[in-house]
């Protein structure tokens, strides 16, 4: 495995040194555009981020056209796929999976739902500011969970004395978006309110191709049938506000105040869903307040409160069910200290407590409630040795109710040539302890002929070793980012079948590595013409794994010159690797997961009056799986879709201007 993470690095490294410019570069149209990010709990410039973070604006989603966060995040990395399990998407980010990658909202955990992931149909995609991707573990700043990587989600803030913004979209497969946000910035502060409303249709996908199946006759002939699979995909109706409320106490100290809701209806698509739907509840608030003590200190305090719940409900009766709750508290403190701007130090300290209500739960004391405590302190150190090289060096601790204290430390750094050429490196050790789930489940699985999957309470925490390498270019036309990231994790946490139709959590023996690379590039020929492409490879050292080996993006975009009526263009396509599935009871058979690629065209044309048409066409050539399944793909096939947007602010300069 070692061999192999030396390897890609070389192979990805050679060929750039033949590419790079001594010319000296035009920064109007090649330098990224700056973006404050808090991939280090400090404030930076994203050139000057010694870790390896991509930053995704407010721009870069709205020309994306995506109706929702998954969507957008599958559609535009390579390195970020989802399977569905149990009816709900499992996310992928470079060979990890959900329970790997920690998601925050403006820097706050999310409490999840029961399938390791978070509910992503919370996140209010038009209400997005911009996304931190940080790629490889962050154990030494953000504790368990975080072996994977980060993903933040910031919110928007009013920028002008009045902000509104709305928009509508239907899709052929008769789905609805809609989405109304209005907001204020003035001397006090600001205050915004976001608002969502989402529809869709549930479907049916079948097999194209047929499973054949072999039987035998009263009198002992052979005869062959064919069988057609099919598969549910559940439909939704989601909505949620989130206010925004900040004020400026004196320009020294700052608040703000960040509460949510949010409300879905999960109707399953199949016959019982007529009677029984799920019904989920989120409710969220946050508050922070920063007090700045010079041009070079800082403290701020925080706390969070997150619940999510979900109901059994019952149409006919009008009743529920309480079957899941989930609630995380957060109390943090951090201070900020930048000596000279040579040295920068962040400490801090947080108490974390979840508490999880799970109706699958079976405990003689607690029924089925169970909690856990983490009380954690951190510190990062950042020295800029000179223009061209900044080292960084972080460490924390972590006290589990369960599992006593645990130590993760970072060593890194970044090296700059000139403006050409940036190289990332550096080492993070990695902290995951057992979910509750993992903890305490008791559940009968009733589909798949039938199993049950217990918990264990004698789980030890996952520890592992992560190295990562990215070299970015940036010469004139052309952006080139290479990542390569290798972990060894021990004791990984896996289920495993104990006794016939019983499974159960145990730590596996040894070691699991997890090697995973990425290449990304964007060129741009001229003004009105952009590409962008990237590839992605996971090798995670086991037969079965959810994950196809390679992926592919590519975007192709045309921006008009006209202000008004003539459409930008974007053709864009994922491919995803074929596979083979094997099967847990007979190493021999497999399944093979056929490869496919799916494309999206999308316009969008700026009308007078603030106003932006947008239309398009999803999955261009109509792809469905030939066979239908938990690893495949669930796309509907070929729909169409049209759209209406409106921004008060164009409005007004449009006014202005004529």
């Amino acid at each position: 495995m070692l061999r192999k993470f030396f390897f890609l690095t070389l192979i990805t490294s050679i060929p750039l040194y033949g590419q790079q410019e001594k010319k000296k570069v035009d920064k109007k149209e090649t330098e990224i555009k700056e973006v404050i990010v808090t991939a280090t709990k400090t404030k930076k410039n994203l050139k000057n981020v010694p870790i390896t973070v991509q930053v995704i604006t407010s721009e870069d989603i709205k020309k994306s056209q995506s109706t929702d966060f998954k969507t957008f995040l599958e559609n535009e990395f390579s390195g970020i796929n989802f399977t569905y399990n149990g009816g709900s998407p499992n996310i992928n980010m470079m060979g990890f999976g959900g329970k790997y990658v920690l998601f925050l909202m403006n820097g706050e955990r999310m409490a999840g739902e029961t399938f390791d992931n978070i509910d992503y149909e919370r996140i209010d995609i038009d209400n997005i500011e911009r996304i931190e991707i940080i790629k490889g573990a962050s154990s030494s700043l953000y504790g368990s969970n975080a072996i994977g990587g980060v993903i933040n989600i910031i919110t928007k803030d009013s920028k002008s004395p009045l902000d509104i913004n709305a928009g509508y979209l239907y899709d052929s497969s008769r789905d609805h978006k809609a989405n109304l946000s209005i907001g204020t910035k003035q001397k006090w502060g600001s205050l915004s309110l976001a608002s969502f409303y989402k529809m869709r249709t549930p479907y049916i996908i079948k097999d194209r191709v047929p499973t054949l199946e072999k039987q035998t006759d009263p009198f002992g002939n052979e005869i062959i049938t064919e069988k057609y699979n099919e598969l549910n995909v559940a439909g939704f109706i989601n909505y949620g506000f989130n206010p925004k409320l900040t004020f400026n106490l004196s320009p020294k100290i700052d608040i703000a105040l960040t509460p949510g809701f949010y409300f879905s209806e999960r109707n399953g698509g199949d016959p019982s869903s007529q009677k029984v739907r799920d019904h989920y509840y989120n409710y969220n608030i946050g508050l922070k307040t920063n007090f700045k003590f010079n041009e070079n200190q800082n403290l701020s305090i925080s706390g969070a409160f997150d619940r999510y719940d979900k109901f059994k409900y019952y149409k006919l009766l009008k009743e529920d069910e309480k079957v899941y709750e989930n609630q995380i508290w957060r109390i943090s403190s951090q201070y900020n200290h930048n000596i000279f701007n040579k040295h920068s130090v962040v400490a801090g300290g947080e108490i974390f407590y979840d508490k999880l209500l799970n109706s699958k739960f079976k405990n003689e004391k607690t029924g089925n409630r169970e909690n856990a405590k983490i009380y954690s302190v951190f510190t990062q150190q950042e020295w800029a040795i000179n223009p061209a090289l900044t080292l960084v060096t972080g460490a924390r601790m972590d006290y589990h109710s369960f599992f006593k204290q645990y130590f993760t430390f970072r060593l890194g750094g970044m090296y700059k040539f000139e403006d050409i050429m940036t190289i990332r490196a550096g080492y993070s050790g990695g902290f995951r302890s057992p979910t509750i789930k993992e903890l305490y489940f008791n559940w009968f699985h009733p589909w798949g002929g039938g199993f049950q999957i217990m918990g264990n309470k004698n789980l030890k925490p996952e520890t592992s070793d992560n190295f990562n390498l990215s070299v970015d270019f940036n010469l004139k036309k052309l952006n080139l980012t290479f990542i390569t990231q290798y972990s060894s994790i021990k004791d990984k946490i896996n289920t495993d079948a104990i006794v016939k139709d019983t499974i159960r959590y145990v730590n596996l023996k040894g070691y699991t590595n997890v090697l995973s690379s990425e290449v990304s590039a964007m060129y741009r020929l001229n003004k009105n013409f952009h590409f962008k492409g990237s590839y992605s490879y996971y090798d995670i050292g086991k037969k079965n794994s959810e994950n196809r080996p390679h992926t592919l993006t590519f975007k192709a975009e045309f921006i008009p010159t006209a202000k008004y009526y003539f459409p930008s263009v974007i053709i864009s396509g994922k491919y995803l690797s074929g596979k083979n599935w094997y099967n847990d009871s007979d190493p021999e058979k497999y399944t093979f997961l056929a490869p496919y690629s799916i494309w999206r065209l999308q316009l969008a044309s700026k009308l007078p009056l603030g106003f932006t048409l947008t239309g398009g066409i999803n999955n261009i050539f109509d792809y469905t799986a030939d066979k239908v399944g938990l690893y495949s793909s669930v796309d509907i096939g070929r729909t169409f879709y049209l759209g209406l947007k409106w921004n008060f602010n164009k409005k007004v300069q449009d006014t202005d201007y004529n």
